[in-house]
């Protein structure tokens, strides 16, 4: 009897462990149909027409062979030059974005009343469309915006400023618009990691003696390393990566100045973004997959170089 009962025991934690299984498997399946669908299959897609001269139509292309991709690395200088722009950009707005999301995390970890209210606020950006993002900017600094009203009316200046006429007062708009849409998902990303941080920490470092400053760079800083190591990661990539919003925003300008690396695809590419009525989408898949590479090389370098962040503490 005894040992009935132990095996009808197993057989029911076995049919139990069983059907857990299954759910935990059912719960993957939708992500991972939609990760093959809209990841796999279009690199694969990409990969397969970056080898011909194709323009849309598949009894039309023809094998080129290495050719696209010689044509990126030999002729095609603006690839590059929106390379430059792209790195101009980033480098611009992940520090002043980083920094600031630090700093304001920071401040909110101070648990002070409507510190949750604030919270929301900040993240508030992050669930708007950066297209849309895009166009509000946009508006805001068009030649008759309320920025130039305003600026108009205090005094500040003397006339309109058209900010789309150069790169830098172009550049310094799109930095403006990124770091506010993206920043206060770091946010909260910051807080988590400073909620983790043990407060025995603070309070024996208090006893010895040692400033907030110095407790911030000795205790916080180590202690939320890790964490940090990822948000970065995110940012750059995101930064790097960034499209809609350049093509809503400036749409490129002044000719073309601000267009980055993915903004750049979209516009000669991608059908409804290209001036072309066919346009050479097995050279745009060869690029694209060549971009693919550069930013997959940036990711795997970035984690070689910060690693020991993982062990700072």
């Amino acid at each position: 009897m005894k040992f009935a009962s132990k095996n009808g025991k197993s057989k029911s934690m076995s049919s139990a462990y069983k059907s857990e299984s299954i759910a935990c498997y059912l719960m993957i399946l939708l992500p991972l149909i939609g990760f093959i669908v809209f990841n796999v299959y279009p690199i694969l897609w990409t990969f397969r027409w970056s080898w011909f001269s194709y323009n849309g139509i598949d009894s039309q292309a023809i094998f080129v062979g290495w050719e696209n991709f010689k044509t990126v690395f030999t002729t095609d200088t603006t690839y590059w030059k929106v390379w430059l722009t792209t790195l101009q950009y980033g480098i611009l707005k992940v520090p002043i974005e980083m920094s600031l999301a630090l700093f304001i995390a920071v401040l909110l970890n101070r648990q002070f009343k409507g510190a949750k209210m604030f919270q929301a606020l900040f993240y508030l950006p992050n669930v708007v469309s950066v297209a849309i993002i895009g166009l509000i900017f946009s508006n805001m600094f068009s030649y008759w915006g309320v920025v130039n009203t305003y600026l108009v009316e205090w005094g500040i200046i003397q006339a309109e400023i058209d900010w789309f006429a150069s790169k830098w007062t172009a550049m310094f708009m799109l930095v403006l618009g990124g770091v506010w849409n993206t920043f206060g998902v770091n946010v909260m990303y910051f807080l988590s990691a400073l909620i983790n941080v043990p407060e025995e920490l603070y309070e024996s470092a208090e006893i010895d003696g040692a400033s907030k400053t110095r407790q911030f760079f000795s205790i916080t800083i180590p202690m939320i390393a890790p964490v940090f190591q990822t948000i970065l990661l995110l940012s750059l990539v995101g930064t790097l990566g960034v499209n809609d919003y350049i093509l809503a925003f400036t749409g490129g300008g002044p000719s073309g100045q601000t267009l980055t690396v993915m903004s750049y695809l979209t516009r000669q590419f991608v059908p409804g973004f290209t001036d072309s009525t066919t346009p050479a989408l097995g050279y745009g898949c060869a690029m694209s997959f060549m971009t693919t590479i550069i930013l997959t090389t940036i990711a795997l370098v970035y984690n070689k170089l910060s690693g020991k962040l993982k062990t700072v503490y």
